[in-house]
């Protein structure tokens, strides 16, 4: 079985327990049909496929640890609900995250180290979020209750992003993400 790597910002347990309380909550109204594993909630920085051989990642571990230098902690907070794909069926249900320009330098940072590292990464605009489900199940409509987008404003717990991981994925296993590397971040 071939496994994927991505580079990514884990999600604070405090965060992950807000997102699955909200999700205990409003789950029987939502049928996904399949929802992610609290533990492999994370924020994609950089998807980097199934890479052979393993001297591309070695490549790629030097190349981050070395951009890593120029990133501090910053702080992370929840702050809504959104879908990607049809407005009435939707493939993705995830958790957006208030504004942070520190999370966007990383990115842009980590997409740097992989170029100089050879990748070729899709260049879809940074989106970041917390995948949370996959693909509606059912044929009544998907409808998006008013107010999703800020349903955390009031409770966003922010966390320090103290690191990113590359993660290599198991899917024959829950959670399916394991964190093979930890890059930490520069303390402010």
């Amino acid at each position: 079985m071939k496994k994927h790597y991505f580079l990514a910002v884990p999600i604070e347990e405090k965060q992950r327990e807000i997102l699955q309380n909200w999700i205990q909550i409003n789950k029987t109204t939502l049928p996904f049909k399949s929802w992610v594993h609290p533990e492999d909630y994370h924020i994609t920085l950089a998807f980097l496929g199934d890479v052979q051989p393993s001297t591309r990642l070695n490549d790629l571990t030097k190349k981050v640890n070395e951009i890593i230098k120029s990133c501090e902690h910053f702080e992370m907070s929840l702050k809504g609900i959104d879908i990607f794909g049809r407005k009435d069926s939707p493939r993705i249900f995830w958790a957006s995250v208030e504004h942070s320009s520190s999370l966007n330098y990383l990115q842009t940072q980590i997409v740097k180290a992989c170029d100089s590292a050879g990748f070729e990464l899709d260049r879809k605009p940074f989106r970041p979020h917390i995948t949370l489900a996959r693909k509606w199940n059912s044929v009544e409509p998907f409808i998006k209750s008013p107010g999703l987008e800020h349903v955390f404003t009031d409770n966003r717990s922010p966390s320090m992003v103290t690191s990113v991981h590359l993660y290599q994925t198991n899917l024959d296993q829950i959670p399916k993400y394991e964190a093979i590397n930890s890059f930490s971040l520069l303390q402010n």
